[in-house]
């Protein structure tokens, strides 16, 4: 009687739903039949603490993924019971073990359907009586393949998770690692799943839409510095304090574009093909070749510790204050100092003011010139120089010196130099795609990363403003485009300023903002720091 109750009680989960077929570029779609892998995520319109609801909806749901052809079905951030939970105690009643009914079910609903699922869950160590925030992987057999505890844990409720667990399993197509949620919004742990070997990344989410980082930007640069396929599975619906309605879903490739993106007001079907070699693996080369770029030996200091609050005395910084940052990009015919002149001339400050111009050659710019105009007018350049053999060199033009920023002294070639109220660095863009680099200057105590280059695309402008959660702020500029960002807190509003060629954008950065920086040290150092090559 109880179960004929509860299948009268949720016909609208069961039959509201829409299934959208996403289709890959042109080139993908031409391949021959049997070279893709098809993938689902399960967009799920979640009911809050009503996990029987969820599972007969869930079942339904992955029932008709499996039948229209996939082979991997993923689903979003704790599908079975809700997500937004108060204390221990409001959580408890929801939690569950492997031995569970309702996992017990899904892991036969594998065995039946003769896919691979992945599932999150509210996990009670019987042990411990320690609460994580779960997710579990189970074979085409109904065999548990793995299980993960999210990383970055709920504060209210959940036990953080190990970094040195296991978060990777293999599949016929290849290696799948997972990173829950907001595991993926610091670049350490995605990091990490690349360099054990990844191919695929599944993340579970319950990521509504805000005024702070987009998420999918946030996707695209994991995959894009690692080089891996991300699958971002959220969710739909309203939670008890967030609304998911217009949440996004994502299956992003390893160089950062969109399989697709897509958002549903109700539970919905996304279909992705990944694309497999001639020997039926997931592609990998993109990642491997990322792999095979990371400059190890600068990276050894990313494990310290600089755990005092008060880094201005700490490193002996800058009197903290604001620094007027303006980014120059070139007009057609080139950047030269009578243009350069001009803009500083037509922005006069009392304040210090930095200007970051696009890299140029030695012939375009007289660096004494620049010098004389950082003397009479207050101000200071940074900028990246080529001369005519190809080296590059960056400096830091203040109105007292010339200082390069790049150092053969010591294992890290990028100083942090200071001028006004801010330390500084720049750093090629080809090294800030890696997230080690960024997270070692915070650490030195770096506020303001720069960037001087020939041109900025698109993905440059996003990688440089997802960095701004490594607590930096970030200035860029190059002939077409230049921007500026800096995100107050780790999880705060991102402020940007962006350009295009002939024009410059502004921004004034308080770096007593840019001192208080709080660390995502649950990484598995001793992995990020070895040599070798990758799997």
């Amino acid at each position: 009687m109880k179960l004929l109750l509860k299948l009268i009680q949720v016909p609208v989960l069961i039959v509201v739903f829409s299934t959208l077929n996403v289709q890959a570029s042109s080139l993908e779609t031409q391949a021959a039949a049997g070279t893709f892998l098809k993938i689902a995520l399960i967009h799920f319109k979640v009911a809050y603490k009503q996990p029987d609801q969820n599972l007969l909806a869930l079942k339904q749901l992955h029932r008709e993924a499996a039948a229209k052809g996939a082979k991997l079905i993923l689903n979003t951030e704790l599908a079975l019971s809700g997500y937004s939970f108060s204390s221990r105690a409001d959580i408890r009643p929801f939690t569950r073990t492997l031995e569970d009914e309702d996992l017990k079910e899904m892991a036969n609903l594998a065995r039946e359907l003769c896919v691979y699922i992945g599932i999150t869950f509210p996990e009670r160590d019987p042990e411990t009586d320690s609460f994580y925030n779960a997710a579990a992987v189970f074979s085409p057999q109904g065999k548990l393949v793995l299980k993960y505890h999210k990383i970055y844990g709920e504060k209210r409720w959940a036990r953080t998770g190990s970094p040195y667990q296991n978060n990777l399993f293999s599949t016929p197509w290849g290696r799948i690692g997972v990173a829950i949620c907001a595991d993926s919004y610091f670049g350490l742990i995605p990091r990490t799943l690349a360099i054990k070997g990844a191919d695929l990344i599944w993340v579970p989410a319950n990521w509504p839409p805000s005024g702070f980082l987009s998420p999918l930007d946030v996707w695209q640069t994991r995959a894009l510095e690692n080089g891996v396929y991300i699958a971002a599975c959220n969710r739909t619906g309203k939670d008890r304090v967030m609304d998911c309605t217009k949440a996004v879903s994502a299956v992003i490739r390893p160089d950062g574009t969109s399989m697709f993106n897509r958002t549903s007001t109700e539970s919905a079907l996304f279909f992705a093909r990944i694309p497999l070699n001639e020997e039926g693996k997931i592609k990998n080369s993109l990642r491997r070749e990322k792999m095979a770029l990371r400059k190890v030996d600068s990276y050894r200091q990313i494990y310290l510790d600089p755990w005092t609050q008060n880094l201005t005395q700490y490193y002996q910084l800058p009197k903290p204050g604001k620094l007027e940052i303006h980014c120059l990009t070139s007009a057609s015919d080139g950047l030269d100092m009578v243009a350069v002149e001009k803009q500083v001339k037509a922005h006069p400050s009392s304040s210090p003011v930095l200007w970051v111009l696009p890299q140029a050659g030695s012939d375009d710019l007289d660096i004494k010139a620049l010098k004389n105009l950082a003397e009479t007018d207050n101000c200071a350049f940074a900028l990246s120089l080529t001369t005519n053999d190809n080296k590059r060199s960056a400096l830091l033009i203040t109105a007292e010196e010339i200082t390069p920023f790049m150092t053969l002294e010591g294992e890290f070639p990028y100083r942090v130099c200071h001028f006004g109220p801010a330390a500084l660095s720049m750093v090629p863009m080809d090294e800030l795609r890696h997230p080690e680099l960024s997270v070692i200057l915070a650490k030195l105590g770096c506020d303001l990363v720069l960037i001087s280059e020939p041109g900025l695309s698109e993905a440059d402008e996003r990688v440089t403003m997802v960095r701004t959660i490594d607590n930096l702020a970030l200035a860029a500029a190059g002939r077409d485009r230049a921007m500026i960002a800096h995100m107050e807190g780790v999880h705060g509003k991102v402020h940007v300023e962006t350009c295009v060629q002939g024009n410059s954008c502004f921004f004034e950065l308080d770096t007593t903002k840019t001192r208080v920086k709080t660390f995502y040290d649950r990484v598995d150092f001793n992995l990020l720091l070895k040599n070798g090559q990758c799997p």
